[in-house]
């Protein structure tokens, strides 16, 4: 009987972790960001869309990676099942925001070009309708494009 119940109780955990990693309701779909401040790029996506950096796995003088995803603390970033973020340094002569690198599904389309725009970021596109999908095109502060869609 107790192995039963370790086991139901291992379930519960398992699916509640899962519940909480998506608290935010954001999902990351598409990932590779360059940045001239990866410090900095990697603050802004952690404040505007509610997630944490889970690890760094290249860090030089002259190159770095810093790896994030959904959740609001390391620990729920960590077990998300989303796709994570990986900012990367890019050499500050070359352009920022060529192609939108990243497309994230938002629970609000509006909130979250409110908060884009609260930290820094910039709307570049506003918000249109493609049959059931809303979307948007805002940029980061270091001008890298995000594409927003929210669907019904």
């Amino acid at each position: 009987m107790k192995l039963v119940q370790a086991a139901v109780a291992a379930g519960v955990l398992v699916a509640a972790t899962g519940a909480i990693a998506q608290e935010s309701g954001i999902h990351v779909r598409t990932i590779r960001v360059l940045a001239t401040d990866a410090e900095a790029v990697a603050a802004f996506y952690e404040t505007a869309f509610g997630m944490s950096e889970t690890r760094r796995p290249v860090e030089t003088p002259t190159f770095t990676e810093i790896v994030i995803n959904s959740g609001s603390t390391a620990e729920l970033a960590r077990a998300a099942t989303t796709t994570p973020i990986v900012i990367a340094t890019r050499p500050a002569d070359a352009p920022a925001g060529a192609m939108a690198a990243l497309i994230l599904q938002v629970p609000n389309l509006d909130e979250a070009i409110a908060a884009v725009e609260a930290n820094g970021g910039a709307l570049l596109r506003p918000a249109s309708t493609s049959g059931s999908l809303r979307f948007a095109f805002v940029t980061d502060p270091d001008g890298n494009q995000i594409e927003l869609i929210m669907s019904p």
